[in-house]
């Protein structure tokens, strides 16, 4: 808006109305996030002109301190909801390592439904209006009298004027002030209470601790105080235990523990009172989310498979508030679960969507309906005055972060001749990504876990028996040589790009843009293309085809629109290629292995290959290596005999041949994490590398690669996870 001017940008069938801030396609409102539609607006008031990521940052966010990845994120919003690819685009153009250009031709009319104000005061009368009136009865009044008459007359009215005038000045007041927005809430400060940067699952606060769980160290339990300090360990007396819930008077932990066999729930007394079996029902499973009322005299439970149960305190009286999705709504599994303050309504999620229902199981109604165009709402809480719903709205992340996001209200105070505000507003934004929030007692903070996620690309050094930063140690993975040796190419985390260089990481080069994803780069034999899969976040995983010095990125199958091209790699000749593919026939979410010529375009399935995933095709072509389901153990195929023999047993992870085809890299996470490889001849299996204490990072949380002499290659996490209190503020 310029001035007192807005205006209607138009373009294809689409319109951009500034003033009603909104966008019309084809006669429908499309709902977009403010900040997307700012940087919309950027782009169409100067159309065909380059803007930089800089300007376009500046011009957005302003002084607030974002990545580049907040622009990523809105460029990426703004492409899914105008229809636009980022290959091939209709409107926005990436122009690598540089900015955006909007290359549409753009329509500008002034919004005339904006109307003028106008100014002017009352007609007073004058002293001529008041002149001699004709004779009755006594004679006419002396002039000076009737001036002094009609005086009194007008000085009666200015006063009454005035008083009406004073009145409707209060009233207007009144009603402004009645009727005003009020202050939003804002984060205007944040600091760390943990600093040791592993990850900690916040469970809740009894108002002087922080309970959570600790997932790295083997599912234990922790607790920090809320100002800060060391962290605790908590020690429970059952097995495989996790915090799910504090009772709100802080007197205990509500904890779930999987004996090998089942999930059950207890009550544990703080601060160290024994375990009290509440309830080992068939229904709870180990992905439930459970949460006390306020009163502690019920609980309110969703299972993994979304149905929401309501039972006492103690377990009893089980019964089912809302069936699961897929007999009621067909919108997927349950998640988190929180209740009101005044505990008559649940909030809980339900195919990453929030839903609220009465606690007497009445009224079940999607929470923002029609709010976004993506499914992210993660785990919220209200404020102890019931004021606010604080709650995540999950990034367009990697796997491995897929709870991560920015942190959003909803503002729910009563309002007096106030509009309600139906959309929540942004609390957070940046490079931290936040997750688990929890409002403090008295509501002034939230707590929230914040991660920023960087990691470190090392090689392990045989001599010196430690791992070693490796191409100055950048935060990349899915690293892969060029038949040559004198190129790569990998995958930078967590931007998700996929770029070529020298082999000495030097003179890097983009090959890919956002929302693609790269996963598991592979080289063809001639070195002229790259072969890898988008990894999927919020989208159907497939394979691409992009040329290594360069180009747009190519389906693999651009005739297949409802399959799957999971985990791509050449034969040795580079005329086929083998991928893993969705098996309904199998009757659930399995694979096969299909081999695609690309000479017919023909696929045929592998015999025998049914839950089979990861191939990777020995350097001679005779044999295939792959990972077999459920137990993850190496499997090997002889295309000779057509015959499947198990090579290592289970809970393998990212195979890969010796240059030689002598022998299959893996590391396994069970037992001693380790590095190992196995002979393919005999099966013999040693280990390489002990990886006890290693933490991994990654689209997928871990990853191993081969450099050259066959050195192991791994990301190591070099970010911070911590928890954090984020002050709040209405202002």
């Amino acid at each position: 808006m310029i001035g007192n001017k807005s205006f209607i940008f138009r373009f294809a069938d689409v319109e951009a109305r500034e003033r009603e801030f909104c966008l019309i396609k084809a006669g429908e409102v499309l709902p977009v996030e403010p900040k997307a539609f700012r940087v919309l607006l950027f782009l169409l008031r100067n159309p065909q002109k380059l803007i930089t990521k800089e300007e376009l940052l500046d011009a957005v966010w302003g002084e607030t301190a974002v990545s580049e990845n907040s622009l990523t994120r809105a460029i990426a919003v703004l492409r899914r909801v105008l229809g636009d690819e980022a290959r091939t685009p209709r409107f926005i153009e990436t122009v690598a390592t540089v900015g955006y250009r909007f290359v549409c031709k753009v329509e500008v009319t002034e919004d005339t439904s904006v109307l003028a104000e106008t100014g002017g005061g009352p007609n007073l009368p004058r002293e001529e209006d008041f002149g001699e009136s004709p004779a009755s009865g006594g004679g006419t009044p002396p002039r000076n009298l009737q001036a002094q008459s009609a005086g009194k007359a007008a000085q009666k009215r200015h006063w009454l004027v005035a008083g009406g005038a004073v009145v409707a000045a209060g009233l207007a007041a009144a009603v402004w002030y009645w009727a005003r927005p009020l202050p939003p809430l804002r984060v205007v400060d944040y600091v760390p209470i943990t600093h040791d940067g592993r990850a900690k699952d916040i469970a809740g606060t009894d108002g002087a601790r922080l309970y959570f769980n600790r997932p790295y160290a083997g599912q234990s339990i922790g607790q920090v105080e809320v100002t800060g300090g060391e962290i605790a360990d908590m020690p429970v007396p059952l097995a495989n235990a996790g915090v799910v819930d504090v009772m709100p008077d802080g007197s205990s932990l509500l904890v779930g523990s999987w004996d090998g066999k089942k999930t059950s729930l207890w009550a544990y007394q703080l601060p160290a009172g024994p375990p009290r079996l509440i309830t080992a029902d068939k229904v709870i499973d180990s992905t439930a989310s459970a949460a006390w009322s306020p009163d502690g005299g019920s609980l309110a439970l969703i299972t993994g498979q979304g149905n929401l149960y309501r039972m006492r305190g103690d377990g009893t009286a089980m019964h089912l508030l809302s069936p699961s999705p897929e007999t009621a709504y067909g919108v997927g599994p349950g998640g988190c679960v929180a209740w009101s303050p005044d505990g008559l309504r649940i909030r809980f999620t339900r195919g990453s969507r929030y839903w609220e229902i009465g606690a007497d199981g009445s009224g079940l109604h999607p929470l923002l309906p029609g709010w976004h165009d993506r499914e992210g709402e993660g785990c919220g809480r209200w404020t102890p005055d019931g004021r606010f719903f604080v709650f995540l709205l999950r990034d367009l992340l990697p796997h491995s972060m897929f709870d991560m996001g920015q942190l959003w209200v909803l503002d729910e105070r009563s309002r007096l001749l106030r509009s309600e505000r139906h959309e929540p507003t942004q609390l957070t934004a940046g490079p931290i990504h936040w997750a688990d929030p929890f409002p403090s007692k008295d509501g002034k903070k939230i707590f929230a876990r914040g991660v920023v996620p960087r990691g470190e690309l090392v090689r392990w050094d045989a001599q010196a028996r430690e791992f070693r930063p490796w191409l100055r140690g950048i935060s990349a993975e899915f690293l892969a040589y060029s038949p040559d040796g004198q190129s790569l190419v990998y995958v930078t985390f967590p931007e998700g790009i996929l770029w070529r260089a020298n082999s000495d990481g030097s003179n890097a080069v983009q090959l890919t843009s956002p929302p693609i994803y790269p996963d598991d780069p592979h080289w063809s034999p001639d070195g002229s293309r790259i072969l890898f899969f988008d990894i999927g976040f919020g989208s159907r995983i497939r394979g691409y085809l992009v040329p290594s010095q360069g180009g747009s990125a190519e389906p693999l199958q651009p005739g297949d629109e409802e399959g799957t091209q999971f985990d791509p790699v050449w034969s040795p000749d580079g005329r086929k290629i083998i991928f893993g593919s969705d098996s309904p026939e199998h009757g659930g979410p399995t694979m096969d292995l299909k081999i695609l010529d690309l000479a017919t375009h023909q696929t045929v399935v592998i015999r025998g290959s049914d839950g089979v995933y990861s191939p990777r095709w020995s350097p001679d072509g005779r044999f295939l290596a792959a990972l077999s389901t459920p137990t993850l153990a190496l499997t090997v195929f002889d295309f000779k005999t057509q015959q499947w023999r198990v090579l290592a047993k289970g809970w393998c992870h990212w195979p890969a041949w010796s240059a030689d085809g002598q022998f299959v890299y893996f590391f396994r996470d069970s037992g001693i994490p380790s590095v190992y490889r196995v002979r393919a001849s005999s099966g013999a299996e040693e280990r390489v590398v002990d990886l006890t204490g290693f933490r991994f990072a990654g689209a997928v949380s871990s990853w191993l690669g081969l450099g050259p002499h066959d050195t192991p290659l791994l990301l190591r996490d070099a970010g911070t996870d911590d928890i954090y209190a984020l002050t709040l503020r209405q202002k």
